[in-house]
């Protein structure tokens, strides 16, 4: 789930490999498996998280699902142990660990496929459900809630922020800008900004966007706009002085002198 697309792609490769119809020592029927498996699950999934654009839809799609069910107060159902162990103490680290330590196993023989892939899917489930409602601390073993008190105090619930009906325009917006693709970032940022008109953050990427499209006086009306919803928003904060400095004039010519070496001036 957080694997870059350069490892996807060496993974894709391995994979094509390991499920290649003529692997040697294989009869027709495992042939036949290798190659259902490769075109209904491997190819597709390639091919969906090799798009810059799919796949933000899709993260931005499994991220909704998870905090549909969590407003919900919907627990998992879990059948795999490490699954259910994750749940119990979740924690970014241990989530890649486990990855790691299925992951290899997924593709070692026909008859495991479907086993170790729905262990994957378990844990990839529980990181969803627990990602965005614990703090991960660098170099901590554990995992805290958000909201939770030191010592015996009694915990205050935090209050659960409502979900911008934006989200996904917002994440695409992330995820252009990060490419520097310009155009289609201003595109779902547009979008962004009919469905969540009060939204800061739209604004402020609105003139991030706008500043690298060399559109000062635009971009410095979309970071006053965000500033004016929200006075700490930082991506405003931040660039709001780089489209604000007045431009220095142009400098003027030295003066021409008449004539050859300045002979013939009057």
């Amino acid at each position: 789930m957080t694997t870059d697309p350069v490892q996807i792609r060496k993974k894709f490769l391995k994979l094509a490999k390991i499920l290649h119809p003529d692997v040697f020592g294989r009869n027709a029927e495992e042939k036949e498996s290798a190659t259902k498996y490769f075109s209904k699950m491997v190819s597709p999934a390639y091919q969906l998280l090799n798009s810059d654009r799919e796949r933000g839809e899709y993260l931005a799609t499994l991220r909704m699902f998870a905090q549909g069910k969590k407003q919900k107060e919907e627990t998992p159902t879990l059948s795999t142990e490490i699954a259910q162990k994750l749940y119990r103490i979740p924690h970014e680290i241990t989530y890649k660990q486990y990855i790691e330590e299925i992951s290899p196993k997924q593709y070692e023989t026909l008859d495991s496929i479907m086993e170790y892939t729905a262990t994957l899917s378990e844990l990839n489930l529980v990181y969803l459900f627990t990602q965005t409602s614990l703090s991960f601390s660098s170099g901590s073993s554990t995992a805290t809630p958000v909201g939770s008190q030191v010592g015996n105090a009694e915990a205050t619930p935090a209050a659960k922020p409502a979900q911008s009906p934006a989200l996904r325009n917002l994440n695409m917006a992330e995820l252009f800008i990060s490419k520097k693709q310009w155009t289609d970032a201003l595109k779902e940022l547009i979008s962004a900004e009919k469905l969540d008109p009060n939204n800061a953050k739209v604004y402020a990427l609105k003139g991030l966007v706008q500043m690298n499209q060399n559109a000062a006086a635009i971009a410095k009306a979309s970071f006053q706009k965000a500033l004016k919803l929200d006075p700490k928003e930082p991506i405003a904060v931040k660039y709001i002085n780089q489209v604000s400095a007045t431009p220095k004039p142009p400098e003027k010519p030295p003066e021409k002198k008449g004539g050859l070496f300045g002979w013939g001036k009057k």
